[in-house]
Formats: structure tokens, sequence, C-alpha cells
């Protein structure tokens, strides 16, 4: 088998994918990529510091603050010093974004769930299942094993 062949169709369906899902879904969200993970994050872990959602992302601080100054823009998080150590700054959501994100996480299921029904029962069930041997296999490269 060529894979290096392999890997360039992959590559090719995952960037059409990505230009086709923004086409077909359209800007629903309007907010820019990654500020609507944090959101979802936030909804489950209320009060982290920023640090901790660059640790969860794998992205820099200065991208973390460039995401929660947009997202405080459109007054959808609320920082506060954290009282135990003054130094860190904890990020909470607001009730106005936990309603964006949680719309936002519909209109994102019910997509997935439309592409779902028409690939059928069988072909859904493996997907998911090599989906997750690719996701098993790229934290494993990512550790180093």
């Amino acid at each position: 088998m060529d894979y290096q062949k392999c890997a360039r169709e992959l590559i090719g369906y995952m960037i059409e994918n990505e230009q086709l899902f923004k086409f077909c879904h359209g800007d629903v969200s309007e907010i820019a990529r990654g500020e609507g993970a944090v959101l979802l994050y936030l909804m489950d872990h209320d009060g982290v510091n920023a640090s901790e959602i660059s640790q969860r992302f794998d992205i820099n601080t200065s991208r973390v603050a460039a995401v929660l100054n947009a997202l405080s823009k459109k007054d959808f998080i609320e920082r506060t010093v954290d009282p135990l150590d003054k130094r860190k700054i904890r990020v909470f959501i607001t009730d106005k974004g936990r309603h964006f994100a949680s719309e936002r996480k519909k209109e994102v299921e019910s997509y997935f769930q439309m592409l779902l029904e028409h690939f059928g029962e069988e072909d859904t069930q493996e997907y998911l299942r090599l989906s997750s041997k690719m996701n098993q296999l790229i934290k494993q490269l990512k550790s180093g094993i």
C-alpha cells in the first residue's frame, strides 16, 4: 500500500471537509474559531484560570488571552481575581455565554447527527471506531510512545 498517497488523500479530505462544513453550516456561531471550544469547556469547568485553558487546548497563553478578551467583549465570560492567589485570574462563563454555548452545541450535534444518519448504522459505528483509533494513535505519538 502506498501510505504516502493515502496520507495525501486523507489530508485532502480533511481540508475539504473543513471547508464544506463552513459552507454547508454557515457562520451560525458568529464567533471566531477557538472561542466556542473554550466556552464549551467553561460550561463544565467554570472558574478555571488561563493556564489551565492553555494546557487543555495546547495553545500558548497569548492565544488564550486573545480568546478570553474576545469572549469578554461579547459578555460571554467574566474574569475575577482568585481570592486564594491574587496572581491568578479565574474565568467564569456568564448566563449569556452559557446560553450561546448551549445553542451552539445543539446546532453542531444536530448537524453531525444528520451526517451520521446518512451514513447508516454500520458505517457510523465503523467511522466512530476508526476515529477513536486515530485519536488514540495521535495521543500515543504525541506523548512519544
